[in-house]
């Protein structure tokens, strides 16, 4: 049993660690930077050491261990309270080595002198790292450190049918505190980032532009936007999965999607409880279908299962946690805050509105990539289901949900065009990150 000054310094070791990684990832707290002749970001000479240091103290977070070590006691602390991440060797089919499914961290550190183990980010990691991410390595581990601390939190919502005992801490008003102290920054700095995507120079300015829309005006976005995104011009990303990407790319994407998909609708399902009418009806036929009406060999998440096993990947929860970018992460956590306050039901509703209608367009993408690499329909029957069964869930979330919406809520319905306009911002943002890491682990695997 740990005494209380121990505790009292675990609490204050995590609330400092996240307190650091908050102000680098959203207050711009970095060291300076210089652009070099590609675009790119690279640590100044006047660079503070301190920001360097707190960024090898945070990148933990990347890839949940180095070398199997702990590089600090105050992400011991991390660990130990927010869950040990699981980590799985790859499939042969995906690569010879750990090396060409990930950055290696661990072949990255050295050991001090005294011959005690000192883990230190070296040179080559660092500019590894913000070649594939185009950011500062700081800012990196920085948003991978509060996204995944974030997102043990929030997984707590679900039932793993694994030890009871996990669950303690599930009502914990220190946790609830953690959560508040990583969401509130995080979501003004993501409604930032819309502004700066739709052209407006505040997020204040982006939310009246939003307010200013009629009940029509409303329906005629959303009408627009159902046309734009069903089936949209391929992106540069994209383009590369269906004509470029190799099995050891494929298989990186399933580990990826893995964390979703294994465990597919299960926060949509928060949202379904309360009073009846159609529009809840919608949402809840969606989510059965999704379940597979109850048949666990109809689940959506067992046809991912299966896709898997005939890659050979870990089908366990979570196991390729330490490949997933911070961006992918921030989509789900970002889904887990919707869901999980009533207050953003319209967001959640026009969020899910993009997800089914675009999803289609999107899956078309990974079909073809397995096709062209000669894989199974069984290595890819999930895509062939969803592309299937979405195109009727894009209408439908359309014509029976958003639009009614509109008509209930006239006054506040703008922020389902908001959540409609951000899961589409963050879900490209997310994809973009995900295909530099595979081209990285191409690379890599031929060398």
């Amino acid at each position: 049993m740990a005494t209380d000054s121990a505790l009292q310094w675990a609490t204050q070791a995590v609330e400092a660690a996240i307190s650091d990684a908050v102000n680098i990832a959203y207050h711009g707290a970095h060291s300076q930077s210089s652009q070099n002749g590609n675009g790119q970001d690279h640590v100044s000479s006047g660079s503070s050491m301190d920001t360097y240091n707190k960024s090898i103290a945070l990148s933990d977070g990347m890839s949940g261990t180095l070398g199997g070590q702990i590089i600090s006691e105050r992400n011991l602390v991390i660990t130990d309270i927010a869950g040990n991440s699981s980590t799985a060797a790859p499939h042969p089919e995906c690569a010879e080595d750990a090396d060409d499914c990930a950055v290696d961290f661990g072949s990255s550190t050295a050991s001090s002198s005294n011959g005690q183990q000192q883990q230190q980010i070296l040179p080559e990691l660092v500019q590894q790292v913000e070649a594939i991410t185009s950011e500062l390595f700081a800012v990196t581990a920085a948003h991978t450190f509060v996204q995944r601390v974030l997102y043990k939190i929030n997984r707590l919502n679900h039932f793993w049918y694994d030890d009871l005992h996990n669950y303690v801490n599930e009502r914990s008003p220190w946790l609830g505190k953690i959560r508040d102290a990583i969401e509130t920054p995080w979501q003004a700095w993501e409604m930032q980032q819309l502004a700066a995507d739709n052209g407006h120079a505040t997020a204040d300015e982006t939310v009246q532009a939003y307010q200013q829309l009629g009940q029509e005006a409303m329906k005629q976005a959303l009408k627009e936007r159902f046309s734009r995104d069903v089936d949209p011009p391929l992106s540069a990303f994209q383009q590369f999965i269906v004509n470029d990407m190799s099995p050891l790319g494929y298989c990186h994407l399933l580990a990826v999607g893995s964390l979703d998909g294994l465990v597919e609708a299960s926060r949509q399902s928060r949202v379904c409880a309360g009073a009846a009418n159609l529009v809840a009806c919608t949402i809840f036929r969606v989510l059965m279908e999704e379940y597979g009406t109850g048949r666990y060999q109809r689940k959506h998440s067992t046809f991912y299962k299966t896709m898997m096993e005939q890659l050979g990947l870990n089908t366990k929860e979570e196991s390729y946690l330490d490949l997933v970018p911070w961006q992918w992460l921030a989509t789900g956590n970002q889904n887990f805050l919707l869901t999980e306050r009533r207050r953003h039901y319209l967001r959640y509703a026009g969020a899910l509105s993009f997800f089914e209608i675009n999803g289609p367009s999107v899956y078309k993408t990974y079909l073809a990539a397995a096709q062209r690499n000669g894989l199974s329909e069984d290595a890819c029957g999930y895509w062939a289901l969803h592309i299937k069964e979405d195109e009727r869930h894009g209408k439908q979330m359309l014509e029976e949900v958003a639009l009614p919406l509109v008509d209930m809520y006239p006054q506040d319905a703008w922020e389902m065009v908001l959540g409609y306009d951000q899961d589409r911002f963050m879900g490209g943002r997310a994809g973009g990150a995900l295909v530099k890491y595979i081209k990285s682990a191409e690379v890599a695997s031929i060398k």
